[in-house]
């Protein structure tokens, strides 16, 4: 039952036997199993072994994007002090520019009476507003010539001398 079998262009004979059993194509099988998992886990563990360039450029990266995170949420905290900030400057501003006002309109109206032509009669009688700035920073406008509302707003802004 065996027979020979010429390969082409080797030049050897390759004995076949009809009779092979079950039990040693199986045996066939699972060596060749055997091997093609040694030859992947051979892969596997060369590449873990050795880190890629391209594993050591993630790493990097990461370590960097760790880094911009981190400035990210310090700028996002300073911003918030900065915007609160400006915002109570233009407001003092507001209120400053109101009891100026306010200041400028106590004079025209003890000038006005003395002059025969006053151009300030108009710019006397209606106050400015403030859009609310000075009530926001908890401050009174006074009509009239004085300066208390200035010392408040200073003391609101430097503290009490």
């Amino acid at each position: 039952m065996h027979y020979e079998k010429k390969a082409t262009g080797v030049g050897c004979s390759l004995l076949y036997d009809r009779r092979t059993t079950r039990r040693e194509s199986l045996l066939v099988k699972r060596i060749v199993t055997v091997l093609a998992v040694l030859a992947a886990l051979s892969l596997s563990a060369s590449s873990a072994g050795a880190a890629s360039p391209e594993s050591k450029q993630i790493k990097a990266l990461q370590k960097q994007v760790t880094v911009l995170q981190k400035s990210v949420k310090t700028l996002q905290k300073q911003v918030k002090i900065v915007d609160a900030e400006a915002y109570y400057n233009f407001t003092a501003t507001a209120c400053t520019l109101a009891m100026t006002a306010d200041l400028f309109q106590a004079t025209w109206t003890v000038i006005n009476p003395l002059s025969a032509t006053s151009p300030f009669t108009a710019l006397a009688s209606t106050p400015i507003g403030d859009y609310n700035a000075c009530s926001v920073l908890k401050l009174t406008r006074t009509p009239g010539a004085t300066l208390t509302p200035y010392t408040s707003l200073i003391s609101l802004l430097y503290g009490t001398a």
